[in-house]
């Protein structure tokens, strides 16, 4: 694995390129955009390019233990084998990207690097000995601290990787500025964040802000090849992925849970709706997704429709966006996809429809 495993950031992949090359790494970065388009796996992508050697890493045989000269029935050692040249070990050119072969990199690549740390909701619970909650504590963050205080053992940057930092709360935010603010030699951290805005002013005037677009509806469809969907299934994914391969697996999803209602079921708009998570939180970005779906096949049923159809259809649009704004609200989710399901149901638009890509 290397940067060429990001797909569709090649912009932004060129510059964390450049950074890797001219060895100028601030020591706080931000990593911002959609969930969903690469921005955790170019994280651990930048960490081993930083942190790489640029030499194969060849394991030394150890030598033969001495005979023991007071066992009269060992047998008499072989005489030594005249060794042959070792081979010349190989050199990594590039010095813009990981070569994947030296020490640090097939650490890195097991996830066993001493001086790489992913810092998530569940590297939290295993830290504190407590079941995985929503968001990042203030006592995670002071550990995090500490750590950032000592040497690194085995390569020249420590990297910490907060993942999905939205989840910091404000007290951890606040931690975390104190090594944002004088860092020690050698560290870097790395925060990567769907919504920028979620994270403290004093954060982000301290950090490099490197942004992450949605990805090429192309870009979506290899990646999905690539873990083992069929070439058809992955092709309609990537277009109804808007660029984010968490809103395909979302749209794989839906998928499943409309293949399993029996066509006609009046009340399927409402056993669809029950498959909502109960987490609030999940349960709200998957209502977005399917109103932002509904609104996309709304406005294509509009662009072709003529008379009294599309009267209905421009009355669906204006509630449907009034539906998607209170989605962001203390709301019931559920009520309000079920609203939204009925009333496209009566301007013509059926559930299996908003999971159609033509």
């Amino acid at each position: 694995m290397s940067f060429d495993s990001i797909l569709g950031q090649d912009k932004t992949v060129r510059r964390l390129r450049a950074l890797v090359e001219t060895g100028r790494v601030p020591p706080a970065m931000i990593f911002h955009g959609p969930p969903g388009v690469g921005k955790f796996p170019a994280a651990l992508e930048f960490a081993k390019a930083v942190n790489c050697s640029h030499a194969e890493h060849v394991e030394k045989k150890a030598p033969p233990p001495p005979p023991d000269e007071n066992d009269l029935f060992a047998a008499a050692a072989p005489a030594p084998e005249p060794e042959a040249p070792a081979a010349p070990a190989r050199v990594h050119s590039d010095l813009s990207d990981s070569c994947g072969m030296c020490l640090s990199c097939l650490q890195a690549a097991s996830g066993a690097h001493p001086d790489i740390r992913v810092v998530d909701t569940a590297f939290q619970a295993a830290l504190l000995g407590e079941d995985e909650s929503a968001n990042l504590k203030i006592d995670t963050m002071r550990e995090v601290t500490r750590w950032a205080q000592q040497k690194p053992l085995l390569s020249p940057w420590k990297v910490f990787i907060v993942r999905d930092a939205e989840a910091l709360v404000t007290q951890a935010q606040n931690a975390l500025l104190k090594t944002l603010e004088e860092p020690p030699p050698g560290t870097l951290v790395v925060l990567t964040v769907s919504r920028k805005t979620s994270l403290l002013s004093t954060i982000l005037s301290r950090s490099c802000l490197i942004e992450f677009g949605a990805l090429p509806q192309d870009a979506v469809r290899r990646v999905l090849e690539a873990q083992g969907a069929p070439a058809a299934e992955a092709a309609s994914l990537a277009a109804l992925s808007s660029g984010s391969l968490e809103k395909a697996a979302e749209a794989a999803a839906f998928l499943k849970r409309v293949s399993a209602l029996r066509p006609g079921d009046p009340a399927r708009a409402f056993k669809f709706a029950a498959g909502l998570p109960r987490d609030s939180h999940k349960a709200r970005e998957e209502v977005k997704t399917l109103l932002d779906m509904l609104l996309a096949r709304a406005r294509l049923a509009w662009r072709a429709a003529e008379g009294p159809g599309k009267a209905r259809l421009t009355a669906l649009l204006r509630r449907t966006l009034d539906l998607r704004r209170m989605a962001d609200r203390n709301v019931s989710y559920l009520l309000l996809l079920e609203t939204a399901l009925l009333e496209s149901e009566r301007a013509g638009i059926k559930l299996e429809d908003l999971i159609r890509t033509t």
